[in-house]
């Protein structure tokens, strides 16, 4: 393999280390820069604080070894696991988690200050609760692509969202802070790995989609990137509110003994305890609906007055928002896959009606979108207009009601909702659709090691990073056998295309002839069908978006 230059930082000197090669003849040799700080450990008395500067070093810091993960339960990401498909470089460990975590790994085919090639900023997702920078690498999006990747890690649940309200010591969103000030470091540093800090890239899946979408949607972050891309969520629909943060709180502190009142003395009380009590007692804290379906205590991001002003919802409807390019994509089995994983056993071959009614109601009050008095009445009111959608005949429709509802509420809907308001205010908008299923999560001939997923599931959650970091072409160790079709290779290679398109010029459209991604508008509302081959289709999920909104606005206006 070739030798890495060693680059310079502002902090210090970073060596690296040369990636293998993607598999595809035309990829070129790519560089890795890994567990570079950008801030200091969150440790101690900075547990729970907004993150600070790293400090510089002496000598040339070693780059060639992947960083603990943020703090989180490991039951928990062996939940999600099974449904993960990725290649990993040697040294990752998918279960080595830390409270020392803020740091971030540079990918790069030119590390050469006179390169100036695109930069992807990627944020992970994991519902604010899990994921780190695992997995994640640049040696086949930078290797065919040509641009420098940077992917950043944030502190996770109560380390990274606890919060004891707007004017506490601790107004929370200290995980969107740490990727705020990654950001940072990326603006100021890039140009040593050969990128051009005056063209970032943000992008992120689930829960960093909805951190993209947070960035741009916070003054705070405003002049720290030039476009922006969310797969598969947005903030608008997705923050936590005063009342379920205090629900969570007080069952944590349940859990760890804590009366106190006083946010400053269970502050002090939290820091002294070690991470590892702290995320067992995370772990432990369940939450109990009246529908018996259980959920995991949630640390997810709120509205603190500063880095969120408003909530989301009011600042789209305020048009205030970062001018700039932005792709806002779904898929269209979100909720039928690795996110009903928690469902009970008989979900993948049809639950009963009152199972499926119990999780749809369970999903409409963790939304937080009609009052709680009102929720029967809701959930009334869409099992009428979602059964106008399956056969009567079809033995799965209590599964795919509360998959579909909790699909809408928590990816589509914001999501439509916030392209309307971006492309409405004159940005350039682009909207995907995710239709293509994954022969590996259905067919044991493609991988006999991958968890299978219902047949009615078809583009799952997640299921694009497959083909956004050109799995198919990875070369290194698998926890999972993998194997792709040619459509799959070609649709992973053409995708990269249209994201790296759009990181460079701000048009997903380069000079490709197959397929053509139109601009999203409220008028037409077209967007791309992202499957093999692509096609244009328009007005995603259609009368359901209208349904949501006519809901939402009825059973609170009937309670005001």
């Amino acid at each position: 393999m070739s030798d890495c230059p060693i680059v310079s930082t502002s902090l210090g000197k970073v060596s690296g280390f040369a990636l293998a090669k993607a598999k595809c003849p035309e990829a070129q040799q790519v560089y890795g820069y890994l567990g570079i700080p950008f801030a200091k450990p969150p440790v101690g008395d900075l547990r729970f604080k907004p993150p600070q500067s790293a400090e510089a070093w002496e000598g040339t810091r070693d780059g060639t070894i992947y960083p603990p993960g943020p703090m989180q339960s490991p039951n928990f990401v062996e939940m999600f696991e099974k449904y993960v498909a990725n290649y990993r470089l040697a040294d990752e460990n998918p279960r080595f988690f830390d409270e020392d975590c803020l740091y971030l790994n540079v990918f790069t085919p030119n590390p050469n200050k006179d390169a100036k090639l695109p930069v992807l900023f990627w944020i992970y997702g994991g519902g604010f609760s899990v994921g780190s920078s695992v997995g994640y690498h640049g040696q086949t999006l930078c290797g065919l692509q040509d641009v420098v990747l940077v992917v950043s890690q944030h502190r996770l649940n109560a380390f990274g969202f606890i919060s004891f309200g707007k004017e506490s010591s601790c107004p929370g969103n200290m995980g969107l802070l740490d990727q705020k000030m990654a950001m940072e470091w990326t603006r100021d540093n890039i140009l040593a790995f050969g990128g051009d800090p005056n063209n970032i890239t943000i992008f992120g899946e689930s829960a960093g989609a909805m951190s993209v979408s947070s960035h741009v949607l916070s003054p705070l972050s405003r002049g720290l990137f030039h476009r922006a891309i969310s797969h598969s969520g947005a903030a608008n629909w997705n923050l936590a509110t005063k009342e379920n943060t205090e629900i969570s709180n007080c069952y944590l502190f349940d859990e760890l003994g804590i009366k106190d009142k006083d946010p400053e003395i269970i502050l002090a009380k939290l820091r002294s305890l070690s991470a590892k009590k702290l995320i067992e007692a995370q772990e432990q804290s369940v939450k109990h609906y009246e529908t018996e379906i259980e959920k995991l205590v949630d640390f997810t991001p709120v509205v603190d007055g500063k880095f969120f002003p408003k909530h989301p919802r009011d600042l789209i409807a305020d048009g205030d928002f970062a001018p700039i390019p932005y792709i806002i994509g779904c898929n269209n089995s979100e909720g039928s896959g690795c996110l009903a994983a928690r469902n009970p056993p008989d979900y993948t071959h049809g639950l009963d009606e009152k199972t499926g009614l119990q999780i749809t109601k369970a999903s409409l009050r963790v939304a937080d979108i009609i009052p709680p008095n009102k929720l029967d009445e809701g959930v009334a009111l869409i099992k009428d207009e979602f059964m106008k959608l399956f056969s009567a005949d079809d033995k799965y429709k209590w599964s795919k009601l509360p998959s579909d509802v909790s699909a809408d509420l928590t990816f589509l809907v914001p999501s439509v909702e916030q392209a309307l308001a971006h492309s409405d205010a004159g940005h350039p908008t682009y909207m995907y659709y995710m239709t293509q299923q994954l022969r590996m999560h259905h067919n044991e001939a493609f991988s006999r090691d991958m968890t299978k997923k219902p047949e009615f599931c078809e583009a799952d959650h997640i299921d694009d990073e497959v083909f956004t970091f050109g799995v198919p072409f990875g070369n290194g160790p698998v926890a999972k056998e993998m194997k792709f079709t040619e459509d799959e290779k070609n649709l992973s290679k053409q995708w990269m295309s249209f994201i790296c398109n759009f990181a460079k010029t701000g048009n997903p459209n380069g000079t490709r002839t197959d397929a053509e991604w139109p601009k999203y508008n409220s008028d037409d509302k077209r967007h791309l069908v992202f499957k093999m081959p692509f096609e244009e289709d328009n007005n995603l999920i259609g009368d359901r978006y209208k349904f949501w909104k006519k809901l939402v606005t009825k059973l609170n206006t009937e309670q005001r």
